[in-house]
């Protein structure tokens, strides 16, 4: 049964949107009837997506053995072979395969065993145009999320054991390197200092003002806006100051860490990327959460990884290029639970000092970009101290915390990207508590 007719002036907010990240394969409508067919076929060409039809589960698992399908709509209620029949014996061969089912309301019984099977969505009859096209959206591009996540996950295992070996090198070096790391802490926050707003443009500016004040006898005049920039610099001073006694807090702060599961640390993100809803706007980026059906146990000291994702975040939008994707992902390795940020680079000269400088970038005042002042609110640290709290965080948990460059896969055309990562030890679910 269908509801409505397919028009060019419907639902704009379909039309109107962009095609890079989602699957090149068509989508696969198993149906009987003749007016569905052509309506969903109508819409998946409206949102820019081909289709083929299947008459039933017999002819689709035909069809889907002689070529891939980004995914399959599919119909409950068929003759020769039904759509539950069909979603099994796809499912031996395509683990991964993504369905949409479609079905009449009376069959709510049959809908919540079907989605046991892990279905994707559903649709109930009869069909919204409006629904349809936005769920054949969103499932697009969950396919293509987790073909990304596929590929990180190898990529991921074989940085793990690059790093892991880094990390014993590192150990390893640190005591008889004692002396050399001390300079180049006090090299890296001289840098630092002297970079964007802070104890460099205060000493600029009062240079600036000492020359061009006016001596008026008991008083001097001086430029407004000069004034205004020294109170400027002093606010972010005092912001820096905040950022070091959190540091400090954090250090000497004795870490609890409490058994958790894992979608209650995954629960905490709507909230912090709410808190830079204005950034992105303004950045004009799309962020995407991760979708994670399977939950872990994990021991953490939830308040202090609130402190480490945040900056995480705060990094990857800070420095994500203009109209591009911030992407967060979840993956399994290794016996390890790993949330990853991926974002975009601004492709300048930092860039190129990034490739070549990200073991650095967790060195205590180590910065590569200078500050980046629409986000000087929104940071908890400066001076280049985030990611060195975060690497302490994620010791402090028996966790690893990398970042390193990357090929964006997700586009059309690949892109360099940066890849936040932080490892935490995947536990069983006995116990509740850890000092």
């Amino acid at each position: 049964m269908v509801e409505s007719n397919v028009n060019q002036n419907q639902s704009s907010n379909v039309l109107g949107k962009e095609h890079l990240r989602r699957p090149k394969e068509p989508i696969l409508i198993i149906e009987d009837k003749k007016e569905n067919q052509v309506l969903l076929e109508a819409i998946c060409k409206r949102i820019g997506m081909e289709s083929a039809i299947a008459e039933d589960g017999k002819v689709a698992l035909e069809m889907a053995s002689k070529r891939p399908y980004s995914l399959y709509l599919v119909d409950l209620m068929m003759p020769v072979l039904d759509g539950k029949t069909f979603i099994q014996e796809r499912k031996k061969l395509e683990p991964s395969a993504v369905f949409i089912i479609q079905t009449a309301i009376d069959q709510i019984d049959e809908i919540i065993e079907i989605m046991k099977l892990g279905v994707y969505d559903y649709l109930l009859k009869p069909l919204h145009i409006e629904i349809v096209a936005d769920r054949l959206e969103k499932a697009l591009e969950y396919v293509y999320l987790k073909r990304m996540e596929s590929l990180l996950i190898d990529e991921e295992s074989k940085e793990l054991k690059s790093q892991l070996e880094w990390l014993n090198y590192k150990e390893s070096h640190r005591k008889t390197n004692e002396i050399n790391s001390e300079l180049h802490s006090i090299l890296n926050i001289k840098t630092t200092l002297m970079q964007g707003s802070g104890l460099g443009a205060m000493s600029t500016i009062i240079d600036s003002i000492q020359q061009m004040k006016i001596d008026q006898g008991k008083d001097y005049s001086i430029n407004k806006e000069f004034w205004d920039l020294l109170f400027e610099n002093h606010e972010h001073n005092i912001t820096m100051m905040k950022g070091l006694d959190l540091a400090v807090e954090i250090i000497q702060k004795d870490t609890n860490l409490v058994r958790t599961k894992s979608e209650d640390l995954l629960g905490i993100l709507p909230a912090l990327i709410e808190n830079f809803r204005e950034e992105i706007s303004e950045k004009e980026l799309k962020v995407n959460l991760p979708v994670v059906k399977q939950s872990v146990f994990l021991d953490i000291d939830l308040e202090s990884m609130k402190v480490a994702i945040h900056e995480i975040i705060t990094n990857g939008l800070k420095y994500s290029k203009r109209k591009s994707h911030f992407d967060v992902f979840v993956t399994f390795v290794d016996g390890y639970f790993c949330l990853s940020a991926k974002n975009n680079i601004i492709e300048d000269e930092y860039a190129k000092q990034l490739a070549q400088s990200e073991k650095k970038l967790v060195e205590p005042f180590y910065r590569i970009h200078p500050p980046v002042e629409s986000f000087y609110s929104k940071e908890k640290f400066s001076l280049g101290l985030g990611l060195t709290m975060v690497d302490f965080i994620l010791h402090r948990h028996n966790g690893m915390f990398f970042i390193r460059n990357a090929i964006d896969h997700t586009t059309e055309v690949k892109a360099d990207c940066i890849i936040a990562e932080i490892f935490l030890p995947i536990q069983n679910d006995k116990g509740t508590k850890h000092e």
